[in-house]
């Protein structure tokens, strides 16, 4: 693995518990080649790979919801806010739709409504 690593044959890896995970690029591009779609949840720094003419990504941002009307006894929701604006300010320029995730239920037909057109139209 490391020396995949070395070639850059990764999309982004890492450890965990003392073993080495990641995804590899010749795996989204089978993936492709299949005629499937890959769907990933990567780390922002990772869209700079992905934004390619090969890749040409769907990037969805699920955003923190907005904290009103929202109990946040221990600042947890004020943290995920600050670090999704972050992101957003940041990275926003990749993203192709934002979802800010108010409600599980209408974020989840959102997502599978981006998936379906993104399915059925050509990047």
């Amino acid at each position: 693995m490391m020396a995949d690593i070395a070639a850059n044959e990764y999309l982004e890896y890492g450890t965990h518990e003392d073993a080495m995970y990641g995804t590899k690029l010749d795996t989204i591009r089978r993936i492709h080649n299949e005629g499937k779609m890959a769907i990933l949840d990567v780390e922002p720094q990772a869209l700079k790979i992905l934004r390619t003419s090969e890749f040409t990504p769907y990037v969805v941002f699920i955003a923190a919801p907005s904290l009103n009307n929202i109990a946040d006894y221990d600042g947890s929701l004020e943290r995920l806010a600050k670090e999704s604006d972050m992101l957003r300010h940041a990275y926003g320029h990749f993203f192709d739709l934002t979802i800010v995730n108010n409600d599980i239920g209408e974020t989840i037909i959102a997502l599978e409504s981006a998936i379906d057109k993104v399915h059925s139209t050509s990047q």
